[in-house]
């Protein structure tokens, strides 16, 4: 195995004579790579960053003890921005005291597991093979958790970002544009005369054609900021933070292009072929404002631009 594939296993101990053992006997482990630090400070900053699968602490330490390190690494663990209930990092407590009072203090810091000095070879590495068994299952359950979340957030039909995605980043973007006092733009559009499409060539023909039409929209935008979503049944929306009313046209124009671009037949659209109709409302974010507003201004562009004739922009809302 690789150097690089292998856990990194945190050795946190005052004693040069005991970390250069416990890095010898853990070197035994084709998928651990010990990491050793003398102090809690050097154990912290090393704790963020290399992310280790295990660590194992002395509970004596030349500047802060163990237990306020295991303290300090579960507060940085619930206030990550990447926190979850799986965010867990085991702990091992190198400790020679036998007690039950110091045991249950170091459970209650945050510990796991105690290991007694002097430290057998043989506790060693079962104790460090279990705590890394366990920790695998734990990340392996993070992956699953973030993809089922990443699945909840995508539309099962065009793969682009759903309602509710749409939702929770425009209340987050909305907020940003607030904090940086930048403009935030919406775009709102429907696909024309969608229903008359489905009733000529059929319901599979439909999610074709949507499932087109969101690729097309989706590569429209050229920034990693910006996100399009399906807004519902044949409308989809795009997020537009930073972007003026210009730059929002600019954007909205691509799209309808991209989509004019598909030549898709349909005997009952604009010109015999699929097109879009697109609402822009443009407005700087306030806190005493609502993100609501913004889409109420694109949605009564859109109706303005379906009544002007369709396949078309219309503006709305305040630049």
């Amino acid at each position: 195995m690789h150097q690089r594939s292998k856990s990194a296993v945190l050795v946190v101990e005052a004693a040069a004579a005991n970390r250069a053992l416990i890095c010898d006997c853990l070197s035994q482990l084709a998928d651990a790579r010990p990491v050793a630090a003398a102090s809690g400070t050097e154990a912290l900053a090393l704790y963020r960053q290399l992310a280790p699968a295990l660590i194992l602490l002395d509970t004596v330490l030349p500047d802060v003890d163990g237990l306020t390190v295991a303290r300090r690494i579960r507060a940085a663990e619930k206030s990550s921005e990447q926190a979850d209930l799986l965010a867990w990092t085991p702990i091992v407590f190198l400790s020679a005291a036998t007690d039950d009072e110091t045991l249950a203090q170091g459970i209650l810091a945050g510990g796991d597991d105690y290991l007694t000095k002097p430290i057998s070879e043989v506790v060693l590495l079962a104790k460090v093979r279990a705590m890394l068994r366990i920790a695998a299952m734990r990340e392996a359950l993070r992956d699953a958790h973030r993809q089922l979340t990443e699945i909840s957030y995508i539309d099962g039909l065009t793969h682009v970002p759903n309602r509710r995605r749409f939702d929770q980043m425009l209340a987050a973007e909305w907020q940003r544009c607030i904090r940086q006092n930048l403009p935030l733009s919406l775009v709102i559009c429907d696909v024309d005369f969608f229903k008359q499409f489905n009733d000529h060539y059929g319901h599979q023909a439909g999610d074709a054609c949507l499932f087109a039409v969101a690729g097309a929209l989706h590569e429209s935008l050229f920034r990693v900021e910006d996100l399009v979503a399906r807004y519902g049944g044949e409308e989809f929306a795009a997020i537009l933070p930073g972007a003026d009313g210009a730059g929002a046209v600019a954007v909205a124009e691509r799209m309808r292009a991209s989509v004019a671009g598909l030549r898709i037949p349909h005997e009952k659209g604009v010109a015999g072929l699929v097109s879009c109709s697109f609402g822009v409302a443009t407005a700087f974010p306030a806190s005493g404002a609502r993100a609501g507003d913004l889409v109420v201004a694109a949605d009564k562009a859109l109706y303005g631009a379906k009544e002007a004739g369709r396949n078309r922009i219309a503006v709305g809302g305040e630049d």
